[in-house]
């Protein structure tokens, strides 16, 4: 995987919270960990996951 700079981390980052906006109330894709996704990114950005989730209101069901 190529080495991405900070803001296209942040940038998926923030297209994940978009995501997460829009399609939170319908069925989940099973292909697809959001929550593993937004780990990686937080990581990428030295954020503190738990944190990142509690501050946006992230929950998993």
């Amino acid at each position: 995987m190529e080495q991405l700079t900070k803001v296209e981390v942040f940038q998926e980052l923030y297209q994940l919270i978009d995501y997460y906006s829009e399609h939170r109330d319908h069925p989940a894709d099973p292909d697809f960990d959001f929550f593993k996704n937004v780990k990686y990114y937080c990581d990428q950005l030295d954020l503190n996951y738990q944190e990142f989730i509690r501050t946006f209101g992230l929950k998993q069901l």
